[in-house]
């Protein structure tokens, strides 16, 4: 919606996503702290030559590049999140559903520590999209926050076709379940320790017509649901 004042034109931006804008910059600003302290510590004992041994000068260097780096990451997911949703023109490409579990699943073994995922082998819808590989890289992004916060304990994914949905259930034995057949709960992006990535990974989702839930009490557990298109017979 826009409106006109002194003869120039105003965007007036919803109510909803001014709130997401101001918690993604607050959250932008608490996640910037931690490596602006790193990189400011190492180049200020470099600038004053505290460092002796060619050993630690090389370790400051590079801790202060990771750091950067991360900062410029940080920077990019705000940047994106902060953008209009991304447009639907385009190629649509088309992923069988058993090559889409194949690329979450490595996807997550590139990502985050080891997680075990039971696919039926019977698999037979499809998804059509413009933005498979943005939309395959959310589930991963989702799936690896969740898993980090379990930590050690024992969690597998469980993947099923339901409702023309392309579903991954993550977390132990009795959630899962509870993903399946409890009342769902709201899955907060906003979590902390995940950056921007995790909410931009969520708008993604939904964006693309799919949903995400948890169940009470169920900060290790989550669903994904995706939806799909039957194959031919």
């Amino acid at each position: 919606m826009t409106s006109v004042t002194t003869g120039e034109a105003s965007t007036r931006v919803p109510s909803t996503q001014r709130d997401e804008i101001a918690k993604a910059l607050n959250l932008l600003i608490h996640d910037l702290r931690a490596p602006l302290s790193v990189a400011q510590g190492y180049l200020r004992l470099l600038q004053q030559n505290r460092l002796e041994a060619e050993a630690d000068r090389q370790r400051a260097m590079t801790q202060s590049m990771e750091a950067l780096g991360r900062i410029t990451r940080l920077c990019e997911e705000a940047a994106a999140f902060v953008a209009e949703p991304a447009s639907t023109s385009g190629p649509i490409l088309t992923l069988g559903a058993a090559e889409l579990v194949g690329q979450v699943t490595d996807g997550c073994a590139a990502r985050c520590s080891p997680l075990t995922f039971v696919v039926p082998s019977d698999l037979s819808g499809t998804m059509r999209s413009a933005h498979l590989d943005r939309l395959v890289q959310s589930v991963v992004v989702v799936l690896c926050a969740v898993r980090r916060s379990t930590r050690t304990e024992p969690v597998c994914v469980s993947v099923l076709e339901e409702g023309k949905e392309a579903r991954f259930l993550l977390g132990c034995d009795d959630d899962r379940a509870a993903l399946v057949s409890g009342s769902p709960d709201t899955f907060d992006p906003w979590r902390g320790g995940h950056g921007i990535a995790l909410p931009l990974a969520c708008r993604t989702i939904t964006e693309a017509g799919g949903r995400i839930w948890t169940v009470a009490d169920g900060r290790g557990a989550v669903g994904i649901a995706l939806p799909e298109e039957a194959s031919a017979p």
